[in-house]
C-alpha cells in the first residue's frame, strides 16, 4: 500500500467552485481530472466552467487550480484511517467530497489507483444510509434498468467503528443532467424492481410506493455515451404516489426557474406534502437554506394544484 494513504496530511487543493467541498488530490493530472469530475453541475455556465477547468488540468496538471492547497487530515487520526486503508486495500490515492450539509454527516472520495478510478468509497458512522443504499442498488444486479444504469456494490463491512460501502466508480470525467427524459417509464421500473428489495415498513399506507428519494437532475447525469447513471440511492424508501416525480420536478424549478415540462405532478399534493414535511426538517445551517426556502415555496405551489 503506497505510504502516502496511511499517513496524515496529504495534499490537496480545495477549488473555488460551489460550496467548496471538494479535494482535488495535487499529486498527478490523472488524479486532480478525477477529482475535478466530482463536481455536480447543472447550470450550463457552471458545466462550461468544469470543462474548462479539466482541459486546463490535462495539459498543465494540478498546479493551474483555483483554490488553496490544504493538509488533509484523515477523521478519526491516522491510525483508524491506516486499518481502514488496509482493509479496503485497492487504492493510493484520493479525490475527496465532503458533504456539505451540516445536518448529513460522513465523507465520500474516488479512490484512485496510478490516478486511475478504482471504486467510490462512502464513509459513515451510523449503518442506516447505507443499508438502505446496499438494500436499493441490489435490485439491478447487472447494474442496468430501464433507461438509466446504477453503481454496482464492490464491497462492504465494517471497520474500526466506521461503517463504509465500495460502490463503482463513474468516469473521470465531468458529467452533465439529463435534458427532456420523460420520468414515467424510468420510475415504473424503478419503482417494481424496488418493491421486491424494500422492506415495508409497519403501517405504510397501501397505496405508498417505493421511491429513489433524491431523484434530481444533479443525481440523473450523462457520463459520457450510454444510458444516464442514477447515483445517490440513500434514501429509498417507500412514499406517497409521485414522490420522486414531484421532487425532481421541484427541485428543477428551483434550480433552473422552471420544471422540466416533461412530466405532468397535477394531483399530487399528497405527494408534495411529505416532501414538505421532510425539507421542514432539514437544518437552517445548512449551506443550501436558501435553496430549501425557495423549494418549499414550489412544493406548496405543487400541493395546490
Amino acid at each position: 500500500m503506497n505510504e502516502q494513504m496511511t499517513t496524515s496530511g496529504h495534499e490537496f487543493v480545495r477549488p473555488r467552485m460551489g460550496t467548496g467541498n471538494v479535494l482535488v488530490p495535487a499529486g498527478s493530472r490523472r488524479g486532480a481530472r478525477a477529482g475535478v469530475s466530482l463536481f455536480t453541475r447543472s447550470k450550463l455556465p457552471a458545466l462550461a466552467a468544469q470543462w474548462a477547468l479539466y482541459g486546463a488540468v490535462a495539459v498543465a496538471g494540478p498546479r493551474v487550480l483555483p483554490g488553496p492547497r490544504v493538509r488533509w487530515e484523515p477523521p478519526g487520526g491516522p491510525e483508524r484511517w491506516r486499518t481502514l486503508v488496509d482493509r479496503i486495500g485497492t487504492f493510493d490515492g484520493l479525490a475527496l467530497y465532503e458533504r456539505p450539509q451540516a445536518s448529513r454527516t460522513g465523507l465520500a472520495a474516488v479512490l484512485l489507483r496510478d490516478g486511475r478510478p478504482t471504486g467510490f468509497l462512502k464513509l459513515r458512522d451510523d449503518p442506516g444510509e447505507l443499508d438502505r443504499e446496499e438494500r436499493a442498488l441490489s435490485a439491478f444486479p447487472e447494474g442496468r434498468a430501464d433507461g438509466f444504469r446504477v453503481p454496482r456494490v464492490l464491497d462492504r463491512d465494517e471497520t474500526a467503528g466506521w461503517h463504509w460501502m465500495v460502490i463503482e466508480a463513474m468516469p473521470p470525467r465531468p458529467a452533465r443532467p439529463v435534458r427532456g427524459i420523460a420520468l414515467a417509464p424510468l420510475l415504473a421500473d424503478l419503482q417494481r424492481r424496488l418493491a421486491a428489495v424494500l422492506p415495508r415498513p409497519s403501517g405504510t399506507p397501501d397505496h405508498w410506493a417505493p421511491m429513489h428519494g433524491d431523484l434530481t437532475a444533479w443525481n440523473l447525469r450523462h457520463c459520457g455515451r450510454g444510458l444516464p447513471w442514477l447515483i445517490d440511492w440513500e434514501d429509498a424508501a417507500w412514499a406517497p404516489p409521485g414522490a420522486d416525480l414531484v421532487y425532481y420536478e421541484a427541485t428543477h424549478a428551483t434550480v433552473f426557474g422552471k420544471p422540466s415540462g416533461r412530466d405532468d405532478v397535477s394531483g399530487c399534493a399528497e405527494a408534495a406534502e411529505f416532501w414538505l414535511k421532510r425539507v421542514a426538517q432539514r437544518s437552517a445551517g445548512d449551506h443550501d437554506a436558501a435553496f430549501n426556502t425557495r423549494l418549499s415555496e414550489i412544493l406548496r405551489g405543487i400541493g395546490r394544484g
